[in-house]
């Protein structure tokens, strides 16, 4: 029990001396070189063959010390040179000599073997130490991205971008956060989401691909940690010289981590220190992880959210099939009768003549909406119809809602770009609106003309008008028809005066388009 407890004090002993020779080599190697010679004068003085045992401290020495298999070769051949060589001048050749020098040969080698297969121990020992490292290290960041799991939101896409940035700021310890989003057709990114800035702040940012952390993170499409904004902004370098924003000078760090949704770039994230700060790899990995789990999440929003346009798009169509096949055959049914009753029957009465021609109109104007509304409800349709279609039915129907008589004029209109026939649909459908509800009209048109490529649309009315000048913002209608019309390079212009009426123009053009 006792020696057994004396060995466990002395093992460890034994192995901090040897890890005192591995991390001092070169005072090791002085040392053995030193016991050579040690060796090689008692060998001289002291002639005997006991003495040639003290060869086995400098190869002990090495053996331990060294891992480079040449240098033990060198001092082996040596020790052993040395000691024949003192055997032979002393003539001590005889054969009880010899065996010792042998069976010192022999230890020695055993000692070399030793040596190694303690080197190949520390070597394991090692590896399963470092393995170990990095499980734990592993397991830890396991269990933070599970605190801030973001993968088991049904959150909208909207609302996921800012949960995203809250719980990287919280995983990562960051004093400011900033979602950006890549707008592929400027080469920019965007910021969408934010925490720990102000809105205004991130609202004029937009840093271009490659410049900052987060532009060079979605050009290389890797993790880009800065340990000091402060010096990268001013080191020199052309594309980190200026910073993107004023309120980035108060960050001295930085990791930034791409979004890749569906090997496309989605966006960055980027995370922002007050000061300087290294970040290990563990930090770059955790926030690579985080990252991943990250474009996972926004990938399945997405899908969700396309999964409920298709929905409601399926639904739409459903309904669209059914009010064709009941309420629309009804009016038109409807129409027809009404019409024919009109044609065959004259009442004696002034106002039972009115009453039918109401019911005509009705019923007319009713089928007209009801064919409106079946082409709202089928984008596809919608777009498959052709302008001149589109405006019969604007206009039938606002005559049967209103009683306003509409005339409409078409000419031959060249075959337009799907974006741009529903965009003069739109503004001639919110022209028509505007007077019905507001101009007090007594009669209005509509006309569609070109002539060498110059497509113009023409909406207006004998209304009570109005002062243009007076227009505000407010009046969402007139901007929206603007913003339409910009939208496909289109110009469109307002002319109204109090008492006489208002005239919309809009005018495209195929070399514009």
């Amino acid at each position: 029990m006792i020696d057994s407890e004396l060995d466990g004090r002395r093992f460890p002993r034994l192995v901090q001396r040897v890890v005192w020779l591995r991390r001092h080599r070169r005072q090791a190697l002085g040392l053995t070189f030193l016991s050579i010679a040690a060796a090689f004068l008692v060998d001289l003085i002291i002639p005997g063959y006991a003495i040639a045992g003290f060869y086995l401290i400098p190869l002990l020495l090495v053996a331990f010390a060294r891992r480079e298999g040449r240098v033990v070769a060198v001092v082996g051949i040596l020790c052993l040179s040395l000691a024949v060589f003192t055997m032979v001048i002393q003539g001590r050749t005889d054969g009880q000599n010899i065996l010792l020098v042998g069976f010192g040969a022999l230890a020695g080698v055993g000692l070399i073997a030793l040596g190694y297969l303690y080197d190949r121990f520390d070597q394991l020992y090692e590896t399963e130490r470092s393995t170990t490292a990095k499980l734990q290290s592993l397991t830890a960041q396991l269990q933070r991205l599970q605190e801030v799991s973001v993968l088991g939101s049904d959150r909208p896409l909207s609302d996921l971008l800012d949960h995203i940035v809250q719980q990287a700021q919280q995983l990562l310890g960051g004093d400011g956060g900033v979602l950006y989003r890549h707008d592929a057709g400027r080469d920019l990114l965007r910021p969408e989401a934010a925490v720990g800035v102000s809105c205004d702040a991130t609202a004029a940012m937009s840093p271009p691909i490659g410049k900052d952390p987060a532009g060079t993170a979605a050009r290389e499409r890797r993790p880009v940690a800065t340990t000091d904004l402060r010096v990268s902004w001013n080191d020199g370098d052309d594309h980190l010289a200026d910073p993107p924003s004023d309120w980035i000078r108060d960050y001295g760090a930085c990791i930034a981590v791409p979004l890749m949704v569906e090997a496309d770039l989605f966006g960055v994230i980027a995370l922002y220190y007050r000061e300087p700060r290294p970040f290990s790899e563990e930090d770059v990995s955790l926030a690579q992880s985080f990252g991943d789990q990250a474009a996972l999440a926004i990938e399945n929003a997405r899908l969700r959210e396309q999964l409920e346009r298709s929905a409601v798009a399926a639904e739409r169509l459903r309904l669209a099939r059914d009010l064709h096949d009941s309420v629309t055959q009804s009016l038109f049914a409807a129409s027809l009768k009404a019409e024919a009753l009109s044609r065959k029957w004259r009442p004696a009465s002034a106002e039972a003549r009115r009453t039918l021609d109401d019911v005509y109109h009705l019923t007319r104007g009713a089928l007209a909406e009801m064919r409106t509304l079946l082409l709202e409800m089928r984008p596809a349709a919608l777009a498959q119809s052709s302008l001149d279609d589109l405006l019969r039915h604007l206009v039938v129907a606002t005559e049967a809602r209103t009683r306003i008589p509409v005339k409409l004029s078409l000419a031959d209109s060249p075959a337009l770009p799907a974006d741009v026939k529903i965009t003069l649909y739109r503004i001639a459908q919110e022209a028509m609106n505007n007077v019905v509800r507001h101009s007090q009209a007594r009669s209005a048109w509509v006309t569609l003309g070109c002539a060498d490529g110059l497509v113009k649309l023409v909406v207006g009315d004998d209304g009570r008008g109005f002062d243009a000048s007076r227009v505000g913002p407010e009046e969402f209608g007139l901007q929206i028809m603007r913003e339409r019309a910009e939208a496909v390079a289109a110009t469109l212009s307002v002319a109204s005066e109090s008492r006489r009426g208002t005239v919309v123009t809009t005018e495209w053009s195929d070399s514009q388009g």
